[in-house]
């Protein structure tokens, strides 16, 4: 069997320098000026495996790129960036605007952002984003003075901030998917969903993850569709589309290199999942992405 390639989408502890463990201190906290300037105001498509990310833009507009959807964002907005989300930006010289970079470590135990999020939230007005701004800026007061107590107010001040992360998502979410009726299915879906980030390029069936979750098919069949309106396949499917997406997008990787990452055994059966779910083919999507990428 061919060996696949190490995936070069560029992980990075910090953006731009290698890859270490641990960070000097419990979080870190810059401008975005401090990082952006020195390359050209341009932070290209990279991801974090273990770091969650929160921006806060105060001024101009922001080009940003995130898992190859590329939009423009008018100050002021805050990001929340999970960890192994691929984002890049475009910034102005006269951006205003801080980065804080918290490491996942930190925040295990806090379930309250769906434990950290597997996808990015951006806020523009409303409660949220007025108490979120208030809180960043109190966070990062707290960061700059090493006065008493100062790394409980910090995680306190953390914790408040995903707090109030959670409330937007929950609030976006109900728009969007069916109510959560029952904390025990919430609970199952939970399990079930951190097993497809796992294993979702290893084949495995409904019925495998639901064994693997401790019910049956049918149950977990039941609480997916309850809570996201999908069945279990649907979101295996959906996860394999995310990173095909990305391998797409951000590798220069042949498509038959990105089928067997992504555990198809052929070719041509990507070809045609890929082409049933996105509405055109692998190199088409390639060719379509890079065209629109930030630049």
């Amino acid at each position: 069997m061919t060996t696949v390639a190490r995936d070069i989408v560029p992980s990075f502890r910090l953006y731009g320098e290698a890859q270490q463990s641990g960070l000097p201190d419990l979080i870190h906290v810059e401008t975005l000026k401090d990082r952006s300037q020195h390359h050209d105001w341009r932070i290209m498509p990279h991801r974090h495996h273990d770091l969650f990310q929160i921006m806060h833009f105060q001024t101009t507009t922001v080009g940003i790129e995130l898992d190859g959807a590329v939009t423009e964002v008018a100050a002021p907005a805050v990001l929340f960036v999970p960890p192994r989300v691929v984002h890049g930006f475009r910034f102005s010289p006269k951006v205003i605007g801080t980065v804080t970079t918290v490491p996942v470590e930190v925040l295990h135990g806090d379930d309250s952002f769906g434990g950290a999020g597997l996808a990015p939230l951006l806020l523009r007005g409303g409660a949220a984003f007025d108490r979120l701004s208030l809180l960043i800026r109190d966070l990062h007061d707290e960061y700059r003075w090493h006065r008493p107590e100062r790394q409980r107010a910090l995680r306190m001040l953390l914790e408040l901030i995903m707090v109030w992360g959670a409330r937007a998502q929950a609030e976006t979410m109900a728009q969007l998917a069916v109510p959560i009726q029952q904390r025990n299915s919430e609970k199952r879906v939970s399990e079930f969903l951190a097993l497809v980030e796992q294993n979702y390029a290893r084949g495995w069936s409904a019925t495998d993850y639901a064994r693997a979750v401790g019910t049956s098919k049918s149950q977990l069949t039941r609480d997916c569709r309850s809570i996201t309106g999908r069945s279990p396949l649907q979101l295996v499917h959906d996860r394999l589309l995310q990173e095909a997406n990305r391998k797409l997008a951000y590798t220069p990787w042949p498509i038959s290199q990105v089928s067997e990452a992504l555990g198809f055994a052929d070719l041509g059966y990507f070809s045609r999942f890929y082409r049933e779910r996105m509405g055109e083919t692998p190199s088409r999507y390639r060719a379509r992405i890079r065209s629109r990428a930030v630049r």
